[in-house]
């Protein structure tokens, strides 16, 4: 069974019309990249779209040096979006199927 990863979303600068909260970046705990990216898109208001991204980083350790306060961050084992920390305001974001259940339930 694939495991739950951390990931840092830095997207191109210019989209803050796009990106609600402040900065260019977004902490998300998913299965990979694109689960992630869904994930902070689901976020996005108004019909915008997910900006370029500019880098991601795999397995980040928050006690890293992230461009945020580590008092900004929700709870990163839970997966979702933990900077911004939604998470703390809605819980583990359980309603995206894992990748490989993505057929399980065709429409």
């Amino acid at each position: 069974m694939p495991v739950m990863r951390r990931f840092w979303i830095e997207f191109d600068p210019g989209y803050s019309r796009a990106l609600w909260w402040i900065g260019s970046y977004a902490g998300v705990t998913g299965y990979d990249e694109q689960h992630c990216l869904g994930m902070v898109a689901d976020l996005l208001t108004d019909g915008a779209e997910l900006p370029p991204v500019r880098h991601i980083t795999p397995d980040v350790v928050v006690d890293d040096e992230l461009p945020v306060s580590i008092r900004e961050l929700g709870v990163t084992v839970w997966p979702g979006v933990w900077y911004p920390s939604m998470n703390l305001r809605y819980g583990p974001n359980f309603t995206r199927l894992p990748p490989w259940n993505s057929t399980r339930h065709p429409e």
